[in-house]
């Protein structure tokens, strides 16, 4: 035998060995029931050190112990599996070990006192209005457990409320919160308490407001009354979020000793509802047949696009200025649906709705009517969270605001793994079920495998067939167990795992059986070179769009953190788990920035996913409808433009206007796997001379703190956010000469701290004064960017794009393209869709030649196939 082979059979030796000691003492631990590992737990704790020996066991020992509380339908905190993710994805640490002893304490209160903590209810009757300000009076009446000197409340507030944070340190400020306690004996005291939660600081512990009893004891019956938004020291009072959700909690904690450790009393849910209509939004297919009938659905919106809470009224469509039919909205309902409609020829088209008094109006996005087509578009979101996990609202809500809401064609809710309990599961698989419905809308058992980038990166995995067999982060915490793990319990026609790019999957590894999408557009920014870095290596994978959206608002998401939410868009004939399945798995998709395009492309009669023949010239055709101008279209060969289509050069005898855009890349330098570059904050303002400003128009703004304001006839203010994507407006002029020149000037620019991407700063909504200082500042002439764009380099953080355009572009484009060049072997072609106000899609590729065949991995291989990856 060889010296290689040798080492070869040695090291294949020692890893059964390890694999098969692991087996064993996975078989020895299921032999010991959890109240044994349990009570040892709790009697070790104190006195035996958390160590690598045995912190597996005693992390596993904590979630099987929660899940066993849950499920007796004891209280189980929802930070708890929060916490658990954390020390899972950690590994043994500092913290993870003070994670473990302090939860054996917490879960040990609960098992021994269920019943004793008292009650904590809401007492007041006001309205949350998404937005508005109101109070909140909550009530906590003590039971069998004491609150003696020393202990200390604390009250949360979920982490993505894009609210005011609750506090009491300010009394003029919003959402001031005051304790007072019903025994005229007993004092207490302002404090804080910092809370590393979903209900406090979620990447970060966060001071969140506590008091602290100072003297006297409050015994069963007594009470703490806690006012959210007290307004008595001049607060306008609590400071609702935007978001309207079913569940929004506020979780009350008491810390008995003083020492730190918290356990859970109470917690109250609160409904938020929308405010008063102020849009409309009409959504029709994106593809029909000729004469085929079809629907146009609409639905009602406050301002922070919420339903709206609406008394009624009735609607006028329109199409080419032709009354097509009225919808009937009643008082109390969100939406409602025009059936019946044809169009007997073929083209592109728009409705146009206006209500019963001409107040509220707004366009359709656009529909291609074709004779027979073979493909239809259906729109999804593929990625979501709720209140189970570290997001918020239930499952039922979560779906259904997907289908009458945001009026999708399918939908999965990924909660993450880690942070998943056993109810959980099967509340998702029920809902799930339930709301599958072919030809109406499809849904699929889903969930986001979560670890940290080291071991893989976050991953949404997906099922066609619910069989209540999953593989989660506890099964298998690193990429290639995940892979392997999957085929083994499903056949690989049935799994799909689609990676993405804000807690960043690993590009280095991909398994073309299941891994066949990549995600590259979410609410935490545009990530068009993650899928890039796929496509590089040789991967054929599709790309889609999703919203990552914590709310209770998929697939139709304002910004929350970075962007606006994306959608997935997948060719299919037949509205059904098995076409949208064959769809995803054919990698016959597009992403889009959240708007409905239409985007058809071809690489001669190839359509995206599917593979062309080699030692050809290929023709390149593209069929794009916006639901706003078309601003250019570019051909991606091998990850470069290689051919762009304009559509928004100034056209003589049409209105001209300025675009100004906004950008920030996300790509990190060089090929190592890393989290994205964060958003970037730009304040500043737009000045012209030697011309006048008639009208603006904001562009790509995804939120209502996205300010662009004309402050005069010469100037605009801005504020804007960007991670990716682009934010600008449209200037339009009057009495503007051929030496009319515009400046940018910017006099604040910030790039966000934390993976998370940042939120604008509360209450940044009015211009600033405009002597501040220009940090940067970039001046041309109109006319000079007619037929070149202007680029300006902001160095650190990003791009100002300025030109003079068509104001009135068309929505409308084709085009037919050769290549100059044979392409080779595994080349790729893929479109890139780009809209005036800087909304977004991106089609699957289209490869040249059909892929190798996929070699056989041997046992070695796979063992040292994960070596790259950190032990969890």
């Amino acid at each position: 035998m060889s010296k290689v082979n040798n080492r070869y059979f040695i090291f294949l030796v020692f890893a059964i060995s390890i694999v098969a000691g692991i087996f064993a003492y996975s078989i020895a631990a299921q032999q010991v029931s959890l109240p044994q590992r349990v009570s040892k737990l709790r009697v070790e704790i104190n006195t035996i050190q958390t160590s690598a020996s045995n912190f597996d066991d005693r992390l596993r020992t904590l979630r099987e112990w929660g899940d066993d509380l849950a499920s007796r339908g004891r209280f189980t905190p929802q930070v708890m599996p929060v916490m658990f993710f954390r020390a899972l994805t950690a590994g043994l640490n500092q913290e993870s070990s003070r994670t473990i002893s302090s939860w054996t304490q917490i879960l040990g209160f609960i098992e021994d006192n269920y019943g004793k903590t008292g009650e904590f209810k809401r007492t007041d009757k006001n309205q949350l209005i998404a937005g508005e300000f109101t109070t909140l009076t909550l009530e906590y009446t003590v039971g069998a457990i004491e609150a003696k000197p020393g202990g200390i409340f604390r009250i949360g507030q979920h982490f993505m409320s894009d609210g005011a944070r609750i506090q009491n340190s300010n009394p003029e400020g919003h959402s001031f919160v005051t304790f007072k306690a019903s025994r005229q004996d007993v004092e207490l005291e302002n404090t804080t308490s910092n809370w590393y939660s979903a209900y406090g600081g979620f990447r970060a512990p966060e001071p969140m407001p506590a008091v602290r009893i100072k003297t006297g004891t409050l015994t069963r019956g007594d009470k703490i009354t806690i006012t959210l938004g007290d307004t008595t020291g001049g607060s306008k009072g609590f400071s609702v979020q935007t978001r309207d959700g079913d569940n929004y909690r506020f979780p009350l904690e008491f810390d008995l000793a003083g020492n730190g450790v918290f356990v859970p009393v109470g917690v109250v849910s609160n409904v938020i509802i929308g405010s008063g209509p102020a849009l409309i939004n009409a959504i029709v297919p994106s593809v029909a047949g000729s004469g085929e009938s079809f629907s146009l659905r609409l639905r009602v919106e406050d301002k922070y696009f919420n339903p709206a809470a609406f008394k009624g009224g009735s609607f006028t469509v329109k199409l080419d200025n032709k009354i097509a039919g009225q919808i009937k909205i009643p008082a109390g309902e969100v939406s409602g649906r025009l059936d019946g409609i044809r169009i007997p020829k073929e083209g592109a088209y728009k409705f146009q709705v206006v209500d019963d008094i001409g107040e509220i109006s707004c366009q359709s996005n656009p529909i291609l009517i074709e004779n027979n087509p073979g493909q239809r578009i259906y729109w999804g979101e593929l990625h979501g969270h709720s209140g189970w996990e570290e997001g918020t609202g239930s499952v039922q809500r979560y779906y259904w605001f997907a289908r009458d809401v945001a009026f999708l064609d399918f939908a999965s809710l990924t909660g993450h793994d880690a942070m998943m309990i056993r109810p959980a599961w099967e509340d998702i698989r029920r809902e799930t079920a339930k709301v599958n419905q072919p030809g109406r809308f499809v849904a699929y058992m889903g969930y986001e495998w979560t670890v940290g980038i080291d071991n893989g990166g976050h991953h949404n995995v997906f099922f066609k067939n619910d069989k209540g067999n999953y593989v989660t982060a506890w099964d298998a915490p690193r990429l290639p167990q995940l892979y392997e793990k999957l085929k083994a319990i499903d056949a690989v026609d049935n799994v799909l795992v689609i990676p993405h790019a804000h807690q960043t999957g690993n590009w280095t590894y991909n398994d073309a059986e299941i891994e066949r999408l990549v995600e590259i557009y979410s609410m935490h920014g545009s990530f068009e070179y993650f899928g890039q870095k796929f496509l590089q290596r040789g991967y054929r994978v599709g790309l889609i769009g999703a919203s990552d959206n914590h709310t209770g608002h998929p697939g139709y998401s304002p910004a929350q953190t970075s962007t606006r939410g994306g959608l997935a868009a997948v060719y299919s004939p037949t509205l059904d788990r098995d076409g949208i399945w064959k769809g995803m798995r054919d990698r016959a998709t597009y992403a889009t920035s959240g708007k409905r395009m239409v985007v058809k492309l071809s690489v001669d009669d190839k359509t995206p996913g599917q593979s062309t023949g080699i030692g050809k010239m290929p023709v390149i055709r593209a069929r794009v409808l916006g639901t706003a101008a078309i601003d250019h279209i570019d051909v991606i060969h091998n990850g470069q433009v290689e051919y762009r289509s304009d559509y928004l050069s100034p056209v003589d005898n049409k209105p001209a206007g300025i675009q100004v855009m906004f950008t920030s890349p996300t790509e990190t330098p060089g090929d190592e796997v890393k989290f994205p570059l964060n958003g970037v904050t730009w304040q500043g303002w737009i000045e012209v001379s030697n011309g006048t400003i008639a009208s603006i128009a904001p562009l790509g703004a995804d939120h209502f703190t996205d300010k662009f304001v004309r402050t005069d006839f010469r100037r605009v203010w801005f504020v804007c956010k960007t991670r990716g994507d682009f934010d600008g407006v449209m200037i339009t002029l009057t009495d503007a000469p051929s030496d009319t020149q515009v400046k940018v000037r910017i006099t604040s620019v910030k790039r966000d701290e934390g993976p998370q991407g940042g939120k604008l700063p509360f209450g940044v909504s009015e211009p600033g004064a405009m002597a501040d200082r220009a940090l940067y500042e970039y001046t041309f002439k109109a006319n000079e960017t007619a037929s070149t764009q202007g680029k300006f380099e902001v160095p650190q953080f990003g791009f100002v794009y300025a030109r003079k355009v068509n104001a009135a572009g068309s929505w409308d484009a084709k085009f037919s393209y050769r290549p100059a060049k044979l392409p080779a072997q595994n080349d790729y072609y893929y479109l890139r869709v780009v809209q005036v106000d800087g909304e977004a899609a991106w089609s699957s590729p289209i490869w040249v030649g059909e892929r190798p065949p996929k070699r056989k991995i041997t046992g070695i291989e796979r063992i040292l196939y994960g070596s790259k990856f950190k032990h969890v």
